[in-house]
This record gives structure tokens, sequence and C-alpha cells, in this order.
């Protein structure tokens, strides 16, 4: 019987492993810009192309990856907008107690017109095309102590640097570069139970001068672990304090509890269920304006077959914006089919449904999604370190 699980489809280029990449989808959106204010509904046409040269030297291995993501909105053309990432990875050995794992990215994008609540709750400015930008990042782990061994020290670091190509009456205040240090030990008390104390430091540097006082440093002070309870089941949980300040004294700091709470069970070798909880708080953008969230998620992977799974899933967000007092309730839930025609090859239906509640009814809005995709190579596409999330 088929596997749609194997590994992905490769081909030996020399000393090197290419693995193309292919995914192609059709959907139907019924309010694009995520606005109720402004709805609009259009039909999406969309193609994610590339590939990965990966090398292998023992224990080390080395990935460059190339994919482009072509968006065709047929009801709303100037939002049409072919996005292209390039990123390279590293995972280098040097003795056994050392290791070290490097991701290099560069990435040439856009943000659909509209609310978004990935740059916070910002509302559309009426700008005639979507707002393009670059980013750059950079970020690497360190791990000193045998994987054996019941100490581990670790340091992370990551930089992101956003530069916007258009749109500058709104788009400026917004560049910024982000770096992120965290610093952790991890201890082994059993063989299944491992304890950790991490501390996460978060640097936002705006390049405007009118910006630069909404500079911030945000810390999260964390202590948990990993308790493996069975072969079917898994707890992590990290709980701490958090504290936000801005570079101007002028304003409030934030001081709060925080955690991220995650439990994975697989009551059967075909069927997992996920449920992660976290707590959290992020300056709006540009901003003095503190967004406290409490965020809930589930999901629930099923292999009905070997070629045929599926996928539930839902997330709740509760989010207290203080330097404006105003309350976002965001939910969101869909489900995913997918068909494994032959191991390089899947086909699939996918639907969500979004919506917004906010105490400022402009930001409110109701969103479904339904799409029908096609996935080359679907192993690939899954574990390829792109930005764009995989349908498959």
């Amino acid at each position: 019987m088929l596997d749609i699980r194997k590994d992905p489809v490769i081909f030996p280029v020399g000393p090197f492993e290419f693995a193309p990449i292919f995914e192609a989808a059709e959907s139907y959106n019924d309010n694009i810009f995520q606005q109720d204010r402004f709805k609009k509904a259009s039909f999406l046409t969309q193609f994610h192309a590339g590939g990965q040269l990966a090398l292998k030297r023992q224990l080390n291995r080395y990935t460059l990856t190339y994919t482009l993501q072509s968006s065709q909105y047929h009801n709303s053309p100037q939002d049409d907008y072919v996005d292209h990432f390039v990123g390279g990875s590293s995972h280098v050995e040097f003795t056994r107690r050392n290791r070290l794992d490097i991701n290099l990215g560069y990435l040439n994008s856009h943000y659909q017109r509209g609310v978004f609540l990935g740059r916070d709750l910002l509302s559309s400015t009426g700008q005639a095309e979507p707002d393009q930008y670059r980013l750059y990042s950079a970020g690497a782990i360190y791990r000193y102590g045998r994987v054996e061994a019941k100490g581990n020290l670790e340091l992370k670091f990551n930089v992101q640097n956003y530069t916007f190509q258009n749109n500058p009456e709104f788009t400026a205040r917004q560049e910024r570069t982000q770096f992120v240090t965290t610093p952790g030990f991890y201890f082994r008390i059993e063989p299944k139970t491992t304890l950790q104390a991490q501390v996460e430091n978060t640097w936002v540097k705006y390049r405007q001068t009118e910006a630069s006082a909404f500079d911030s440093i945000k810390q999260r002070f964390l202590f948990g672990g990993t308790w493996q309870y069975s072969v079917k089941t898994q707890f992590v949980a990290r709980v701490g304090y958090l504290h936000q300040e801005f570079d101007n004294s002028q304003f409030k700091q934030f001081n709060d509890a925080t955690w991220d709470l995650a439990v994975n069970w697989a009551p059967l070798s075909y069927s997992r269920l996920n449920l992660t909880i976290s707590r959290d708080a992020a300056p709006t953008l540009a901003s003095s304006n503190i967004r406290a969230s409490d965020r809930f998620r589930m999901s629930w992977e099923h292999d009905w077959t070997p070629r045929v799974k599926t996928q539930l899933f839902g997330a709740r967000e509760n989010a207290d914006n203080l330097g404006v007092n105003r309350q976002d309730d965001y939910t969101s839930f869909g489900f995913d089919l997918n068909y494994g025609l032959r191991r390089w090859l899947g086909i699939g239906i996918n639907y969500s449904y979004r919506s917004l509640e906010s105490s400022n009814r402009d930001f409110d809005f109701n969103q479904n999604t339904i799409m029908f995709y096609i996935t080359g190579n679907p192993r690939i596409s899954d574990d390829a370190q792109a930005p764009w999330a995989s349908w498959y």
C-alpha cells in the first residue's frame, strides 16, 4: 500500500540532492480584505514553485531553498502579486558537545490590503496597491552538551529587518529591525522528563526618527519542562513573568504573567491531537499600545488510510489593547481533506472560517474561504524553510 508519509522525491545532482517544489490552488474568498465595511469577494488562483538543494556530510547538513508564490485575484487584479523567497540553512556538529544551526533568508513580499492581524489591527488607508516589503532575516541556535547528557546550554539568536518599497505615507513608520536573543538551560531529571529555564529578550528599533520613541524591549523569564507521560502523550510547559517597556519613559511599562502550554496526544499511531495555550504581549507597530493576548489552538490529524488524511483545526485569541482601551476576539476554524494519488502527488480540499469581533466595530469581519489544491512532492513542500504555510 502507498504511504503518503514517505520521504520526499529527491534527484541526485553530483554530491547534492535536489527536491522540486510545486503547489497550485484555486479558491473562493468572500472577504479578501478582512473588513466588513469594504467587503469584496473574489476567486483566487495561486501556485508555489521552486526547489531545495541539499548537501549531507556525515552529521552535517546544508540546504539552499528558492520558492515563489504567485497570487491572482480575479475580481481585484490590482492585488495580484508574485512573492520570492531565498533561504539557506545549515546544521553543523563540531564535536559531540557542540552543535550549531544557522538559517538565513530573504523575502520579497507584500501585505494584502485591508485589516491585518499579522501587523496588528491596521485599517486600510485606501492605497491603490498592496504594501510591498523586503525582509532580511538571520538566525542561529548553538547547543553545548552531549545529546545524552543530563545538562545542556543553549543560545538562540534572531534578527529581522523590514524595509518597505511603496506607500511611504503609511509604511515608513513601520520600517524596523528586530533582535531576539534567548539563553537557556536544560536539565534531564528523568529519562522522560526535562526541566528548562529561558530568558527571551526582544528589541525593536524603528528607522524613522518620528517613530523611534516607540523603540522597545520585551523580556520573558520562563521556567518549565517537557514530560513524556507515555509513547502516546507528551506535555510541554513554560510559565513565567513578562516585562515590556519603551525607550520613551512617558509610555507605560507592562508587567504580567506569561505562559506557553502544549499537549500532544496520539491515542493511535494514525491519529494525533494537539492543544496549545499561551499568554503573551507585544506593542502595536509604531505605537505605545500594548496588545496582551490569550491564545488557544487545537488540531486533530487522522490518517484514515495510507492515502487519505484529514485535519480539523480551531483557534481563539482574546486580545486586550491596553493603550487604546479596545478588546478584540478572533476566532478561526476549518478542515482539510487530502488524498495521496502518488508518493509525489496529492490533491485536496480545504475550508476555513475567520472572524473578528472588536469593541471598535470598524474592525469587525467574517471570512469564508474554500480551496481546491494539488501538491507536487508533498513532503518537501512541508519541510522546506519557506515563509508560506503548506496546503498539504
